[in-house]
């Protein structure tokens, strides 16, 4: 019953318009102080021990260091860069500004961390474009939306950071393990473009020279190297991820301060107040979030949840497609990194039980909660899309199922195939 509670009231106040952060934390001490009168009660002392313990984890100060990477290279015009690189290479495919709306955004990915970032940078750019050529709003906004569903998959992740922290995995094997699939999702939007190009007979551009090509890969260099620079710190062993983040602040602020001069020293405070307000909203959801887990595994609902899934079946992939459905629906719902807070520490455990690798749960779950980013009536990417293209929510709606469907099939795959995700990691590390 007090089970059942604490979900009902989370729920309700996110109805009601409240932030996610503030409808855990009231739903959790509002637990606290029923425990009270009911049962065995919970010292309030509880709430800012849980609240501290949640974001006291050293792989955490990666995510302000990311999101700060991340408002650099925006700011500086780095994705403008990107941009003319990637349109090089497949602009001269029918329907190329579909397909360089994906590059670029597996691009990005190695880059930000973050879907909603890509989505609104490389939207402002690429949704007007497309619609200068002819494509319809509807399409152009949902090619964004679902492209930048890539950049929590493809390292450096956002997601996997918090994931990693709060389910006690290597942070590195989490990273490695969303190349193959981040790929995947790449390259499975890319041939959904190209059908959906044909059919609607996109404008079809003639191939970028092969000098065109060299002037914009010499633009792109050198933010090619970011994720070189992280990753490569990561494989070596010479930096954790969290130090890998500082070394990707560095450089992006290298390269945008002293190379392409892009951004000046007096921008760097609106730089610095911008990322810091995107990290304490975040951050301030993890410490709730940890809180709100904490309560309702004291409400014993791990067990629970693996019994009445044990009481299905006890074959582990069908397991695996149950949980799916679970996050599928909730990513309806609620926004992706609440979704982690709370059911990671309840659904670790059982997969571990299980004997399921956690590298490939993890980044089974990412992806899972990155489609959530394209359903309604949540789904984030579809509203700055909407807001950038300048159309209704439901348009993009329209648009953007097919791509769904096809980023559903990655994910079928990365399920029942486990070393599309382990693969890499166990070869590199």
């Amino acid at each position: 019953m007090m089970l059942f509670l604490l979900f009902f009231l989370m729920i309700l106040l996110i109805f009601l318009g409240m932030d996610i952060g503030f409808s855990m934390g009231i739903a959790a001490l509002t637990y606290i102080f029923l425990s009270q009168f009911i049962g065995f009660p919970i010292k309030f002392t509880v709430l800012p021990v849980q609240m501290v313990d949640g974001v006291n984890a050293f792989s955490l100060v990666a995510v302000p260091l990311f999101i700060l990477a991340g408002e650099i290279m925006d700011h500086g015009g780095i994705t403008t860069r990107l941009v003319r690189f990637a349109s090089s290479l497949v602009g001269g495919l029918r329907g190329g500004l579909g397909h360089a709306s994906i590059v670029v955004n597996i691009i990005m990915a190695g880059m930000s961390g973050s879907a909603v970032a890509d989505c609104a940078a490389t939207g402002s750019i690429l949704i007007p474009a497309m619609k200068e050529e002819k494509y319809s709003s509807g399409f152009a906004g949902a090619v964004i939306a679902s492209a930048s569903t890539i950049g929590p998959i493809i390292p450096p992740s956002i997601p996997l950071v918090i994931i990693g922290s709060i389910a006690g995995v290597s942070v590195g094997k989490l990273f490695f393990g969303g190349v193959i699939p981040g790929l995947m999702m790449g390259g499975a939007l890319m041939v959904y473009v190209a059908l959906y190009a044909k059919k609607a007979a996109l404008p079809k551009k003639r191939m970028a020279s092969f000098k065109e090509l060299m002037a914009s890969c010499k633009g792109a260099i050198l933010p090619l190297g970011m994720p070189i620079v992280i990753l490569g710190g990561i494989l070596s062993g010479m930096a954790t991820p969290t130090e890998a983040a500082v070394l990707g602040v560095l450089y992006s602020l290298f390269i945008t301060l002293f190379v392409y001069k892009s951004i000046k020293v007096r921008d760097l405070s609106d730089i610095f107040v911008n990322a810091g307000v995107s990290s304490m909203a975040v951050l301030f959801t993890v410490s709730t979030g940890v809180l709100f887990g904490w309560v309702a595994t004291a409400e014993h609902m791990g067990p629970r949840l693996l019994n009445l899934m044990l009481s299905i079946s006890h074959d582990r992939l069908a397991i695996l497609f149950m949980i799916n459905i679970l996050l599928l629906i909730l990513g309806m719902i609620m926004e992706s990194i609440p979704i982690i807070l709370l059911l990671t520490p309840i659904l670790f455990p059982i997969i571990g039980k299980l004997g399921i690798d956690p590298v490939h749960f993890g980044v089974m779950m990412c992806l899972n909660l990155m489609i959530g980013l394209l359903t309604p009536p949540i789904g984030l990417n579809l509203f700055i899309s909407s807001a950038v293209a300048k159309v209704p929510v439901d348009e993009i709606v329209k648009c953007v199922w097919p791509m769904i469907i096809f980023l559903t099939m990655v994910l079928f795959l990365i399920t029942i195939f486990p070393p599309l995700v382990t693969w890499v990691p166990n070869l590199l590390m």
